[in-house]
């Protein structure tokens, strides 16, 4: 570390600091004193060899490792430096001053002892000086223990942030296998039945794999692209399931702009097909709806389902868990996945911060 800061707000405290003790020294002068030269001169000359010693404390601080003590530890270190270093400013003001002023401090004196005097005016004014050094020391410790636990804090906020990084990764990374094996089972199904169909599928497969891929680098992507991303899902389901597939979409237009996280609509189309209208043998309604509540997007997935299948929460494997620890990663407890059933029906209805893009 260098010994002078380059923090302009260093030396900014540091010279209001400075100004504020020349003050209560010249003020305390004037109530208990008489103002001359030799007093406002020691009061200049005071500054610089105040600053090397209190600039002193700072780089001792750091290199020798002082923040990691007990404050029970630090104390009597602060105390000694600042008696030490309170001498010998004074001792340098002197050095500074009294040879200006040596035949005034003589004058009219019978058996004058210079040295005496010097020690005498070095040690009644070092105690003064050390509780100015003490105090600015006792300060920067303050300041600098504050620093150090903000640090600490945007320290943790990172690793925090990595961490739910990796962990978001992960979980799309295992949602991305979740819903290609049913697609790929469902090509499937079709491949010797009807080709062309299968074709069909493999192409809207092919835009919902180049879209997983895409998504994989961003937390939040457009209701619009996510509904388009489902209706080619849904297309893919309506080539196996035929008529036995209603589907149908309400969105606002001026939603189509919110953000949530990718692939978490289809994944919810694909539970809702896959536990229940797929058990089905009529096949049933699945509705998608997007509603405005101010601050706030509902996403609402309602489907038909077997009577006896509603009451044991369908869906619950390996994608709504998913998409829960999605939500708290990304959101914390401003975002919530509800499960809402009745006798025939199931519906998710996941509700977010409304952000646009």
């Amino acid at each position: 570390m260098k010994f002078f800061p380059d923090e302009r707000q260093f030396w900014l405290y540091h010279g209001a600091a400075m100004g504020f003790i020349a003050a209560v020294t010249l003020l305390s002068i004037l109530l208990f004193g008489r103002l001359d030269a030799q007093n406002l001169a020691s009061t200049l000359a005071w500054m610089p060899p105040y600053t090397l010693a209190v600039l002193g404390f700072r780089w001792l601080y750091q290199r020798r490792g002082w923040d990691r003590l007990a404050m029970g530890r630090l104390i009597p270190i602060v105390i000694a430096y600042g008696s030490l270093s309170g001498v010998a400013v004074m001792a340098a003001v002197a050095a500074l001053v009294m040879p200006f002023f040596w035949d005034q401090i003589s004058a009219g004196q019978k058996d004058f002892n210079a040295l005496s005097f010097l020690v005498r005016n070095i040690l009644s004014n070092g105690l003064q000086a050390q509780l100015f050094i003490c105090a600015w020391a006792f300060v920067y410790i303050s300041a600098a223990a504050a620093q150090r636990a903000r640090e600490g804090e945007l320290q943790n906020l990172r690793l925090q942030m990595s961490l739910k990084a990796a962990q978001l990764s992960s979980l799309t990374d295992q949602l991305k296998p979740h819903f290609l094996f049913n697609a790929l089972n469902n090509v499937r199904f079709m491949i010797h039945e009807d080709p062309e169909r299968a074709d069909a599928m493999i192409v809207a497969l092919s835009e919902l794999l180049r879209y997983s891929l895409e998504s994989s680098q961003k937390s939040k992507t457009r209701l619009s692209e996510e509904l388009a991303i489902t209706e080619a899902f849904v297309s893919i389901m309506r080539t196996q399931m035929e008529a036995r597939l209603d589907f149908r979409l309400s969105v606002a237009h001026e939603l189509r702009n919110c953000l949530l996280p990718p692939l978490v609509l289809q994944l919810l189309v694909e539970n809702a097909i896959k536990h229940g209208l797929d058990h089905l043998p009529q096949g049933g309604l699945l509705h998608v709806e997007a509603r405005d509540e101010g601050a706030r997007l509902r996403l609402i997935v309602g489907n038909e389902c077997p009577l006896n299948a509603a009451t044991a929460v369908p869906g619950l494997g390996l994608g709504l868990p998913n998409i829960e620890r999605r939500l708290k990663l990304l959101y914390g407890g401003r975002a919530s996945l509800d499960i809402q059933t009745r006798p025939g029906h199931f519906q998710v209805e996941l509700s977010l911060p409304k952000e646009y893009s």
